[in-house]
C-alpha cells in the first residue's frame, strides 16, 4: 500500500474493496469510486474532474505497476470496442508491492 515515497496511495480504498474475480479497467474503476460514493461532488464540473483524476491515476497505477498490455480479459464500455481489463486480484497485489 506504500508508494515508492512513502504515502499511502490515495485510491487505495477503492482498490481494496474490488472484487478479486471481475475485470476493471481505469473507467470502470471510477465508475465503482461513483457507486460505493467516493465521488460525490454536487457541482457537474467537480464530478467530471474527480473521474477523471480516478482514471488518470488508475492508468498510471496500471502502467507503473507492469500489468499486461493484453488484460486479463477484456471489457466493453457503451460506444467503445472491448478494452483490456484486469482482474481485482491482480489491482489488489500492486498495492501491496
Amino acid at each position: 500500500m506504500k508508494r515508492p515515497t512513502g504515502r499511502p496511495m490515495k485510491y487505495a480504498s477503492i482498490i481494496e474493496q474490488l472484487d478479486e474475480d471481475d475485470l476493471y479497467t481505469p473507467a470502470t474503476i471510477a465508475d465503482f469510486a461513483e457507486e460505493i460514493g467516493f465521488i460525490d461532488a454536487r457541482d457537474p464540473e467537480q464530478h467530471r474532474l474527480a473521474r477523471q483524476r480516478v482514471r488518470i491515476a488508475m492508468g498510471r497505477f496500471s502502467n507503473n505497476h507492469n500489468f499486461p498490455d493484453e488484460g486479463d480479459g477484456f471489457v466493453t464500455l457503451r460506444g467503445q470496442p472491448p478494452i483490456p481489463a484486469w482482474f481485482g486480484w491482480r489491482w489488489k497485489n500492486a498495492i501491496h508491492d
